[in-house]
């Protein structure tokens, strides 16, 4: 384990203080960690009240294939170990996978996913052949009406710890509607080896882009080719009146502990989640938002057809978004443009 001077040295080295104010506070007082309960039903509800659904919103008529296409990416950074691993709960969700698994996979340096089906009819295994990355870099687990339990999102994720626990050093909890991004001059390992010689790190959160549906009425081939306009940072309140204050968290496995909501974990000996740049995160927000190093897009609503897909099939968690969601990032936060996921994707 690194001496104290080690992580001085480190983080003068960055230009990051933060960091190791708290590591010495957490030193004297190892009781900083006990967070009290675990995420209860009803927080996004209250954590971002929506406005009523517009009048005269009906499901749109699907009329375009939802078949599974392949979709080149631009860079490759295939891995050439497990080093990362991605946890994702998931259901009946089989055509939005192989771009999704071919981003993590090619241009992210993801080695191994643990699909945890949430009783997906078809099994999403069935889909294998399509993913277009190696079999050997996919697990699945599938759990059928009878094995479902309440806040069912939490017990997949600790399914995954289990089986994850010893074989990869790092795994992301995200769903199939979010996209690892590094728009630096680092790789997505780059990233979280720089973090690896601290031990007081047990987790990295990564701030979100939420793209908005560009306008889109049907499914269209390739999510970060076609939807290119985000909601605003809201810079000027430090992300106050924004969803990307949101987080996701990339955890450290022998420092997994427990999710304390599908955002935030609280991890194990007296270890504790830090942004990009070290600084101390306490909750599934950060602010100020900045990605810089990693970001993660979230592909919250996609064409109209892919969310009225989305709201039937509802959510691990018995929290499905209505329409009033969709009206709020669509009319009630301010947009802009953001192509630069578009840079991964080669074709027409």
């Amino acid at each position: 384990m690194p001496s104290v001077g080690d992580l001085a040295e480190f983080l003068k080295r960055r230009g990051i203080f933060l960091l190791l104010v708290t590591c010495l506070f957490l030193i004297v007082t190892p009781s900083i960690l006990q967070f009290g309960r675990p995420y209860v039903s009803g927080y996004d509800a209250a954590s971002n009240p929506a406005p009523a659904p517009a009048a005269g919103v009906t499901k749109p008529a699907p009329t375009q294939s939802t078949e599974p296409t392949t979709v080149t990416s631009a860079m490759d950074n295939r891995p050439t170990d497990e080093y990362m691993a991605i946890c994702l709960a998931v259901k009946d969700q089989g055509p939005d996978l192989p771009e999704w698994l071919q981003h993590h996979y090619f241009n992210m340096g993801v080695g191994k996913f643990y699909i945890m089906d949430d009783g997906s009819k078809p099994p999403m295994s069935s889909y294998l052949d399509t993913f277009g990355i190696p079999a050997s870099a996919v697990e699945f687990h599938y759990y059928d009406a009878e094995h479902r339990v309440e806040a069912m999102q939490y017990a997949l994720y600790n399914e995954c710890r289990n089986a994850a626990k010893g074989r990869h050093t790092w795994m992301a909890c995200i769903d199939a509607d979010e996209f690892f991004d590094t728009p630096g001059n680092e790789t997505m390992r780059e990233v979280l080896e720089s973090f690896e010689p601290i031990q007081v790190v047990g987790a990295v959160s990564v701030s979100w882009r939420m793209h908005t549906s560009g306008g889109q009425l049907v499914r269209q081939e390739s999510v970060r080719g076609s939807f290119t306009e985000c909601i605003y940072d809201d810079l000027e309140n430090g992300g106050a009146s924004t969803d990307n204050a949101h987080i996701k968290s990339i955890i450290r496995l022998k420092n997994y502990d427990y999710p304390f909501n599908p955002h935030y974990f609280i991890t194990n000996g007296n270890t504790i989640t830090v942004g990009e740049h070290g600084d101390w995160v306490q909750s599934h927000l950060r602010q100020p938002i900045t990605r810089e190093r990693i970001g993660l897009h979230h592909y919250a609503l996609k064409s109209k057809e892919e969310y009225q897909q989305k709201m039937d099939r509802s959510n691990a968690m018995g929290q499905p978004k209505g329409w009033d969601f969709w009206n709020r990032i669509e009319n009630g936060i301010p947009h802009v443009e953001c192509p630069e996921m578009t840079r991964w994707v080669t074709g027409p």
